[in-house]
């Protein structure tokens, strides 16, 4: 079946609209509920910081980088066919999780599940560009799907905590199987099978380009704050991984159909919004992790109390995705974006430099700001790409998601282990996630203010375009 086939009406769209909304619930869950276990499920498997960071990270960044092949074998093979991968592997990859003895093992099952996630993204927004016709249904489509990820990443937190303490942390992991394997039989039933008639090639080169990037540039990081590994290590790493980079970038402007259409990025309010997408969703997820662990390192509380004490910015993400939206009918969406970016600013800086009462208070504003970004950053970055160039912008919009969100664990994970302790051959958990924790969001709350008022300018220049493109299309 080729795109133009498959446009016509479906009889199972509401189905599809559950089974999507379902898979995109867990989806959300596992952004979340994983950080609330991270404590127990550290202590149970004796890792170190530095494995426990990756626990954290790798699901995003697998995900991130799976994103681009799989949507590419999504056009080639068939949609449905990667959806139903997806699945299995994320159901597969669950059981592994709830099994492992060891960090190795449970490291790799969480690449599994970024591999899984990447599948059933790709295979979401290809199905969903084919199978519902007409703006209204299509943006109903993807309304339900982002609905369906705030709603899991808001109930993360109390879902990972209350599992935590009444079954074990295995269980975190475990519940995903049941209510997958239920998905997976719907996926089989509901789901039509289509392809692009014309797909990008599945470039290797490319692939193992991006893997190497990302790999070696997270793993450089890191390198830097273990003390049994040499100097220069994480240095060479981050070198070879920027050159992996560019080298990425470079074929991806020489071939004729890209991998990951780089060119996009040329539209400067294009790039604007996946940066701020990708830096807003790292600051998110880098301040979920740390103040979980805070909370039950340092502040002994259990994990159901951790994930109630976080309730307030993960709720308030998902209220940010219904505010951005409905601010769309009076104003801009620069204007809309930057009002996120500095609502996020300021509730960072509050959290961070206001403890006792100014922190609930800060973590609803960067989680009210950071949902407003991420749902009209994405629309956005859809907006301003030409309207056969949709499916290359999903891609990027994608990547800047899931690769914001790990790079987010990674970087701030690492500022709390430096300033822990910088002379201490093994800083303690309790320093890591007291004093380290403390300084890492203090200069991260900086440094985001300062990009949010770089990019805000910049952002509202678009809408002052003398030839009026920018506003023109973006209302």
């Amino acid at each position: 079946m080729t795109d133009t086939k498959s446009r016509a009406p479906n009889r199972d769209l509401y189905a599809i609209l559950v089974l999507f909304g379902t898979v995109m619930l867990i989806g959300g869950t596992d952004m979340t509920k994983v950080t609330v276990a991270l404590p127990v499920l550290a202590d149970a498997l004796a890792l170190d910081s530095a494995q426990t960071l990756w626990v954290g990270d790798i699901y995003a960044l697998a995900a991130g980088v799976a994103l681009a092949p799989s949507a590419v074998a999504a056009d080639r093979f068939g949609r449905k066919r990667i959806y139903v991968l997806g699945l299995s592997v994320a159901v597969v990859s669950a059981a592994l999780a709830g099994l492992a003895p060891s960090g190795a093992i449970m490291i790799a099952a969480r690449i599994g599940q970024g591999l899984g996630s990447a599948l059933l993204i790709a295979g979401t927004v290809a199905v969903i560009r084919v199978t519902f016709p007409g703006i209204r249904p299509r943006a109903l489509a993807y309304g339900v799907w982002t609905a369906g990820f705030s709603t899991g990443s808001a109930l993360g937190p109390l879902l990972g905590g209350g599992l935590v303490d009444l079954a074990g942390w295995r269980w975190v992991f475990w519940i995903n199987v049941p209510v997958l394997l239920v998905c997976l039989i719907g996926a089989a039933f509901v789901l039509r099978e289509s392809t692009n008639p014309d797909p990008p090639s599945l470039d290797a080169p490319s692939a193992v380009l991006s893997v190497v990037a990302v790999g070696l540039l997270i793993a450089g990081l890191k390198d830097l704050t273990r003390p049994d590994t040499a100097p220069w290590l994480g240095p060479a790493a981050m070198a070879v991984g920027a050159g992996a980079v560019v080298l990425f970038v470079i074929r991806q402007l020489r071939l004729p159909r890209p991998f990951l259409d780089v060119r996009l990025l040329a539209d400067g309010l294009l790039a604007n919004a996946a940066l701020v997408i990708a830096t807003t969703l790292g600051v998110f997820n880098g301040t979920l992790y740390l103040l979980a662990l805070r909370y039950q390192v340092t502040g002994g509380l259990t994990a159901v109390d951790a994930g109630i004490a976080l309730l307030p910015l993960a709720v308030a993400m998902a209220v940010g995705g219904l505010v951005g939206p409905v601010s769309q009918r009076w104003f801009a969406q620069q204007y809309v974006i930057v009002a996120g970016m500095f609502t996020a600013a300021f509730g960072f800086l509050l959290l961070a430099t206001a403890p006792g009462a100014g922190e609930p208070v800060g973590m609803i504003l960067l989680g009210l700001g950071a949902g407003i970004v991420m749902a009209i950053g994405a629309n956005t970055v859809m907006s301003a790409a030409p309207e056969e160039r949709t499916a290359d912008a999903g891609a990027l919009q994608e990547s800047a998601f899931a690769l914001g969100a790990g790079a987010g664990i990674a970087v701030l994970g690492v500022m709390a282990v430096h300033y822990a302790a910088p002379s201490a051959a093994q800083p303690s958990a309790e320093a890591v996630y007291g004093v380290g924790a403390d300084s890492a969001l203090g200069i991260a709350a900086f440094f985001y203010a300062c990009f949010a008022l770089a990019a805000g300018v910049h952002l509202v220049s678009t809408v002052r375009n003398p030839h009026g493109k920018a506003e023109k299309s973006l209302r």
